[in-house]
């Protein structure tokens, strides 16, 4: 079962699927998701070695599933993207985000996540 440390580690790992995907997405698109992807990468960098590591991994997790929508919004928007290329890559997103879902519930049946930092600010 993954242990807390290995749930982090999968958020950072769809963190970095999500952003290379960002970078696949042609300029005009890139260009406007650009503070989203921003605060995914630096949730991620800022998650490696944290003092509040529950917290911190909440908030990548908000991050990677607000570019995702964004992304598919984006994608919809498109007039040269199709409603079948859409429908993929919103499927492949939910897959993506999905991966976090199954490691918090695996590492909470383990027993070793905090879902938050502790009263105090100290982390558990």
């Amino acid at each position: 079962m993954p242990t807390f440390t290995e749930a982090a580690s999968m958020g950072i790992r769809v963190a970095r699927t999500l952003h290379n995907r960002w970078r696949q997405m042609p300029p005009p698109q890139r260009t406007r998701l650009q503070s989203l992807a921003n605060d995914v990468r630096e949730r991620a960098l800022d998650l490696r070695g944290s003092r509040h590591p529950g917290t911190d991994r909440q908030a990548l997790e908000g991050a990677s599933q607000r570019l995702a929508a964004a992304m598919v919004s984006s994608a919809h928007t498109d007039p040269e993207v199709s409603d079948a290329a859409v429908e993929e890559l919103r499927g492949e997103l939910a897959r993506e985000l999905g991966r976090l879902g199954q490691a918090d519930v695996k590492a909470s049946r383990n027993g070793r996540v905090p879902t938050a930092d502790p009263p105090g600010g100290e982390p558990r």
